[in-house]
This record gives C-alpha cells, structure tokens and sequence, in this order.
C-alpha cells in the first residue's frame, strides 16, 4: 500500500505539467483571437449608424462644412425649415416667397390744383401780409398775379412775387416785367408749389402812349405732366387794343399742346369782343363750374367781372369756381379748382421688401439705383 501511494504521488507529478500545457493553449488562441478581430475592425471600420429622423418638428441634421476656407458650401438637398415646431416642405416656401413679392403696374391717373388769379395793386391797397393772408386762406397752389412791383422804392424796393413765394413754403416765382420806372419794375407774375420748368414774358399790341402789357408764360410741372400758365392783364383804355390783345394771345394759346390756365385782369366784361376772342379757344371756369356771384370789381362794391380764369389743353377740367370776397385790393380774386388727368403712377401689391430683381439687370441689391431696391 506504501508502495502504490508513493507510484500515485510520483503519477500525479507527471500529471500536472499536462493539463498546464492545455491551458496555456487555449489562452494563447484566445488573444490571437482578440488581436485578429481588432486588427479586422482597424482595416476594415464600421458605418456610420444612420442620421435621426426629425419628429415633431425637430432639426437634427447639422450644417455641411467647407473643406476648405475659401470652397462654397452646397447642400445636396433643400432642408425642411423649422416653423414654429411645423415642417414647411422648401417648395411651400419658395411658392409662398414669391405670392409676397412686390408687384407694380403702371396707371393713368388724375390729380387735383387749385389756381387763384388776383390782381393786388402793386400792395398799394392793402399790406402785403394781408394779401398773403387771402392767398394762404384761398389754399392755391398756383397764383396769378396782376400790377406787381419789383424792388420799386415806392412800394418798399421788395421783389412782391419772390416775398410771397417764399412766404408760401419756399415755392417758385417768375415776374414779367412790361414796365421800367425810375425806381424798378412793373409787370405780372407766377407763384407755385409746383416746380416752374420755364417762364417768358412776350410784349402784346399796343397803341400810341398806352401802358406796356404783356403775357407771361411759365410752365409748371404738376406731377410730371407739364401745365402752360399764362397771366396777363389787358388794356384798360381802347377796346381796340384789348381786341388785337387777346387776337394774339390767342394765337399764342392755339401754338400750345399743353394743358393751359389763362388767368388776370382782362379789363372786359363776359361776351365782350375779346372775351370772346378768348373764350372761343379756352372755356371760362366760372361758366362751366362757378357758383355765387361774379363780380370782381370794385371790391368795395363789385359790379361786373373782369378778371377770369380761362382753361383748355387735354385732361385739363374745371370742378368748381368761386369769387372770393377778400380785401387788400380793388379787385377780388378768382379761385377755381381744376382736375387734371395723364398722371402716371404704379399699384402695387405684396410686401416691398421682396422685390424681385429685374432678371434683365446686373445691379447689386442695396446700391443706388440697382434692382430689388424699393423707393
């Protein structure tokens, strides 16, 4: 029994070196195992997992970068737009973009001015300020007046038509002068808000030792159509020479295109020879739209009209006349309002700021003058 125990114990020994090997075998394949599957995964990378989809209005996809500084960035597919937590689809937005873009068309319009004629006696009458009140109170926008002063010592050595435009905000005047005196000049003259484009003054017949007339022409821009004002004041001694007065004015007026106002102190009553000359081209407005009385002189006690404002010319038309019992001077002036027609203009719909560009220019947004840019 001894005997076997030591045989078992020397077995054992030689036992245990063998199942040590067996370990070290399967242990070794294991790593080679691990280093083999790392070595597949270095070479050979997963992909990518696959991008979240957006729920609920939620973005998750990330901008594109450049691979370089100065490369564009072009996606490769238009981008849901988040709204308020709602999905626009990018065609939706584009349709919607364009509904709001400004669209303007062109019109033919009309507008509306107010003309006074008034003869203020050279201020002689009555102060300056107060016949600026009657033309502040009669809201013209373009005045004819009769017997004005320029720079005359007697009368205060003021340019009249220039003191009362620039009293009026700045506006335009234009004097036509008929007569010199020692001490300045004498004439006729225009006063307007709008724009004067030109003014001459061209002398009329006369006879003998009669006072120079004359007929000022000035043209006015009223909205970009142009408008022949013309203001005169005839002869008050020899019907004769108011004849061959309002012949040529006449003659003058049939030269001219434009809408016109023939406005001052004729010095003749209504159906009169040269009334008639002149009524025979232009309408009277006080005829055609006049309402009240319409004497004009004396102021104190008017008896007859001799002052008027006469029109004619395309789209021009009187709406309404009146004369105004003002004082300041011997005559009342005559105020009469007018409608004009030609005015261009543009409609336009949708939002201002989505002008499109004209596709026919090359301008850059936001310069002057270049398209997409909204006046």
């Amino acid at each position: 029994m001894e005997e076997q125990g030591k045989r078992g114990a020397r077995a054992g020994k030689r036992l245990g070196p063998a199942v040590s090997s067996v370990d070290m075998v399967v242990t070794l394949v294991a790593v080679v195992v691990v280093l083999a599957g790392l070595s597949v995964s270095l070479i050979f990378p997963p992909d990518a997992p696959d991008p979240q989809v957006a729920h609920e209005g939620r973005r998750e996809s990330a901008a594109p970068r450049a691979t370089d500084v100065g490369d564009p960035v072009t996606p490769t597919a238009p981008v849901p737009t988040d709204t308020g937590g709602v999905l626009v689809p990018p065609l939706a937005m584009e349709a919607e973009r364009k509904s709001a873009q400004l669209v303007c068309r062109a019109q033919i319009g009309t507008t509306q001015f107010t003309a006074l004629s008034y003869n203020i006696k050279s201020a002689r009458a009555g102060s300056l300020e107060r016949l600026l009140g009657v033309m502040q109170q009669s809201k013209a926008t373009v005045i004819l007046l009769q017997e004005v002063d320029y720079k005359r010592r007697s009368t205060g050595s003021v340019d009249q038509a220039g003191w009362f435009a620039e009293r009026l905000g700045g506006w335009g005047s234009a004097f036509g002068r008929n007569v010199t005196f020692g001490d300045g000049l004498y004439g006729t003259a225009v006063v307007s808000k709008y724009p004067i484009l030109s003014s001459e003054n061209t002398p009329l017949p006369n006879i003998g030792r009669a006072q120079p007339r004359g007929l000022l022409h000035v043209v006015i821009d009223v909205e970009g159509v142009e408008v022949s004002i013309y203001s005169t004041h005839l002869d008050n001694t020899s019907a004769n020479i108011r004849t061959a007065q309002a012949t040529r004015i006449s003659s003058i007026l049939a030269a001219d295109p434009r809408p016109k106002i023939l406005g001052g102190d004729m010095n003749t009553w209504p159906n009169s020879g040269p009334e008639r000359i002149l009524s025979s081209r232009l309408s009277d407005s006080f005829v055609v739209a006049g309402s009240g009385g319409g004497a004009t002189h004396p102021a104190g006690k008017p008896r007859t009209r001799i002052d008027y404002l006469l029109y004619g010319g395309p789209d021009l038309t009187a709406t309404s006349s009146v004369v105004m019992p003002a004082g300041g001077s011997d005559h009342l002036p005559v105020r009469s309002e007018f409608t004009l027609g030609g005015i261009k203009t543009e409609k336009c719909t949708g939002d201002a700021k989505a002008k499109p560009r004209d596709p026919g220019s090359s301008g850059t947004p936001g310069t002057p003058g270049a398209p997409g840019e909204t006046d």
